[in-house]
């Protein structure tokens, strides 16, 4: 966080931080909405595996950014493990609104993906933070 951006209102904290993460996660529900959702599958890898992946690697980088910035209180393990626990949760209860959507299913390998993406990620970001925070 830069000196101007600590100097800002509350209002405009809010909208840098965390208002990405309510848009995003709004975002994701929309699309577990959507009836009949069909992805084409790849040889190896199915490409909804991927989307699965990438879309929650996103949520957690938001995630954790947000969760980093609640305070000063909040220190980078607590926002590592808020993070982690919020997404996943958030991935379990997303697979399940899935199962009530006429032609989609809750899908384990899918929710693997989730939280493997948002694992993956967190971690970076808590590995990368911690370390210019030492110094190493």
């Amino acid at each position: 966080m830069t000196a101007d951006t600590k100097k800002k209102s509350p209002l405009v904290r809010f909208a840098w931080y965390h208002l990405p993460v309510i848009l995003y996660a709004t975002l994701i529900i929309v699309a577990s909405s959507i009836r009949d959702l069909a992805t084409p599958q790849v040889r190896f890898l199915a490409l909804d595996k991927l989307v699965h992946f990438i879309e929650y690697s996103i949520f957690a980088f938001i995630t954790f950014r947000s969760f980093s910035h609640l305070g000063p209180r909040v220190s980078l393990n607590l926002a590592y493990l808020l993070c982690v626990l919020f997404v996943s949760i958030f991935a379990l209860l997303d697979e399940f609104y899935q199962s009530f959507i006429p032609g989609r299913v809750m899908d384990i390998k899918d929710l693997a993906m989730d939280i493997g993406g948002a694992v993956l990620v967190a971690t970076f970001f808590w590995l990368r933070r911690r370390r210019l925070s030492t110094g190493a």
